[in-house]
């Protein structure tokens, strides 16, 4: 049967809902449904060999969004205040503990700077030297004011600089590089690998070649989807000189649509280095990674005709089009950087789908469906082991005065609703 759609009082319900949000949800819910969607930092750990050494050097970017930290007012200064501290734990396939180290850091903002958090970021740069091996990073952010904790793994290996002829470092995606007059090379390291706001995007790296005389090196570089898809294949030549050398090479931007891709770079048939990117507009949440799931997603609050018409664009990228301009115009606030109503959508859609999961994806249930529109229960009061009853949930809200009563009458967590959401044309049904 086909997805249909609530819409009418249901869509206003969930505006409503939305941008009252804080006053439905406790602290910790708000602030936990705020982040998802977005990223609470960055990290793009890279590894380059220093000329006549035996060891790898791991240079570890790290970014920090200002708007996902909780700032304080200093009184004496009049500054508004974040206090953070990051750990950085390297281990080897074997266990073995190479760092362990946590670095505080402290974010000042004057009164004017603290307008635009919402614009900026904070970046930082730490060295490692590691010998040869494959290794595991874990790198920890944690808010001290917040409390929040987030922690990401990057596995990596350190080549033997010893044994190679050619050594080529990691990959680093740069937003922009320039050479001044002077010769002078300056490069704009883009540490969330997210091309998808730049007309085009460069690759850098650097070539320790040992010989005695020049070498002509062609490499092979591709781009695949998250799928295995290969969209993008070219070869970039270069000559190498003795020593170090850096290599650069533009990739054009027009390719991509939101998703995740995976760039190789290959010696004839040997894949030698490989690195994930993002393709994501500013205005799409970092949940959203497959671009036509998020559009059968949208079935909690477009029409019908409105969904389909979403569909029915012919390319990837005109469906992106038709998806952003859907949005554009449920922007609660207009003229901002953020639509709000997009960010608690698709993090509710996330949180579903992580809640409800079963037979079948989160986000589809009756439980998925009811969460997405109405947001977090004021109470629940469950059921599961009642000796004259099959397991059941009572949700209710009280500013929307709704209740909803979910039974599993299959014993395998199943729970549907007892009585349908009907609006003015039929049934959600997955």
């Amino acid at each position: 049967m086909k997805l249909s759609c609530i819409k009418g009082v249901l869509t206003a319900i969930i505006l409503l809902a939305a941008l009252a949000l804080s006053a439905q949800e406790d602290n910790e819910q708000k602030y936990s449904e705020m982040l998802d969607g977005k990223e609470f930092f960055y990290a793009d750990p890279l590894v380059f060999y220093p000329y006549d050494s035996a060891v790898g050097r791991l240079d570890l970017y790290m970014e920090f969004p200002l708007e996902n930290l909780q700032f304080k007012k200093n009184n004496k200064t009049d500054n508004f205040e974040a206090f953070l501290e990051y750990t950085v734990l390297i281990k080897s396939t074997g266990g073995d503990v190479l760092t362990n180290q946590t670095f505080p850091v402290t974010i000042t903002n004057t009164k004017n700077e603290q307008k635009t958090v919402k614009d900026r970021s904070v970046s930082s740069l730490k060295n490692f030297y590691l010998p040869p091996g494959k290794y595991r990073l874990t790198f920890t952010l944690k808010d001290q004011s917040s409390k929040t904790e987030k922690l990401k793994d990057y596995d990596f290996e350190v080549k033997n600089p010893l044994t190679e002829n050619v050594l080529l470092s990691s990959v680093m995606i740069l937003s922009d590089y320039k050479v001044s007059e002077s010769g002078q090379k300056e490069i704009e390291p883009l540490i969330s690998a997210n091309v998808g706001m730049l007309d085009n995007f460069y690759l850098f790296f650097e070539g320790r070649y040992r010989g005695q005389d020049t070498l002509n090196k062609t490499y092979k570089i591709s781009i695949s989807t998250e799928k295995g898809e290969k969209i993008f294949d070219t070869t970039a030549a270069f000559i190498l000189k003795p020593g170090m050398n850096t290599l650069v090479t533009r990739i054009n931007n027009d390719k991509y649509y939101i998703g995740e891709y995976r760039l190789s770079l290959a010696d004839g048939s040997e894949t030698i280095q490989s690195r994930p990117f993002t393709y994501r507009w500013s205005d799409v949440p970092a949940n959203i990674r497959d671009l036509d799931k998020a559009i059968s997603q949208l079935v909690y609050i477009a029409t019908g005709d409105e969904l389909d018409y979403i569909k029915e664009g012919k390319t990837k990228e005109e469906r992106m089009k038709r998806f952003v301009r859907f949005w554009k115009k449920k922007d609660p606030t207009p003229g901002t950087p953020k639509n709000e109503l997009l960010n608690i959508y698709y993090a509710r859609v996330k949180t579903a789908t992580e809640r409800y999961s079963h037979f079948v994806e989160g986000w589809k249930t009756d439980m998925g469906m009811v969460y997405i529109i109405f947001g977090t229960p004021s109470t629940i009061d469950r059921h599961p082991f009642d000796a004259d009853s099959k397991p059941y949930e009572v949700w209710t809200y009280y500013e929307e005065h709704r209740q909803f009563i979910f039974i599993d009458d299959s014993g395998f967590g199943d729970y549907r609703l007892v009585t349908p959401i009907y609006d003015d044309r039929t049934r959600i049904r997955y």
